[in-house]
């Protein structure tokens, strides 16, 4: 049976951490997996910063059989204080959906910016993950890069959950805002008619207006 992300997250962070971090993470993570606590959850997500700290994440090679039941999942692209923040909030999970899609959406809403960032790139392993489109889609329309980017750039929630139009638009706001499209799982299956007319429209527009695009979006159009 392929371990829950939950583990994946403890086994790796617990490599990567101090023996202190550690700890605090396992002593806080083993509360909210006893019995939901929302404040103290609220105020362990609010520590994390200082407890844990913001480092690149250490996925180890041996990883790679696991991550193959999870398609898409990028870990090694997250920091330490995202991954313990994501672990936290898979331990506050009890089978409870509707507690869990409001915990989630308050987070989105009303976070600190780094807790919403953690949040989104949490939706790659999240349970119930199609009761979570609303904060999906908001996210994508963000005008905040980061708060964008968590969910539109290596992350398999928005190829696996957004309609046609939905991710569409996320792949041309990419372009937009500067993101590279390469960062999008999934865009080559997700590739339809209408995306490339939109991209192909928008090389156009820029090429008038004595502006370029990266590379990557000639090549997404001749590969299609």
């Amino acid at each position: 049976m392929p371990l829950a992300p939950i583990e994946l997250l403890r086994q790796w962070l617990k490599r990567t951490l101090p023996e202190a971090a550690s700890q605090w993470l396992e002593t806080e993570i083993s509360r909210q997996s006893k019995t939901i606590d929302e404040r103290r959850l609220g105020i362990a997500l609010g520590l994390v910063g200082r407890r844990i700290g913001r480092a690149a994440m250490v996925v180890p090679a041996e990883a790679a059989a696991a991550l193959q039941n999870y398609p898409g999942w990028q870990p090694e692209a997250w920091s330490t204080d995202e991954a313990a923040r994501v672990a936290l909030l898979l331990a506050a999970w009890h089978n409870d959906e509707r507690t869990f899609v409001v915990r989630v959406e308050r987070l989105c809403r009303t976070g600190e910016l780094n807790e919403r960032i953690a949040c989104l790139k949490g939706f790659a392993v999240f349970p119930i993950p199609g009761l979570l489109l609303g904060c999906a889609r908001d996210a994508a329309r963000s005008s905040l890069q980061p708060q964008f980017e968590a969910i539109a750039c290596r992350n398999p929630y928005p190829a696996a959950q957004f309609d046609s139009a939905a991710f569409n638009q996320m792949v041309v706001k990419c372009v937009f805002s500067g993101v590279a499209i390469e960062t999008v799982v999934g865009l080559q299956e997700r590739s339809n008619p209408e995306l490339v007319r939109m991209l192909i429209d928008l090389v156009s527009e820029r090429k008038t207006a004595g502006r370029s695009v990266p590379d990557s979006v000639h090549r997404y159009i001749a590969s299609v």
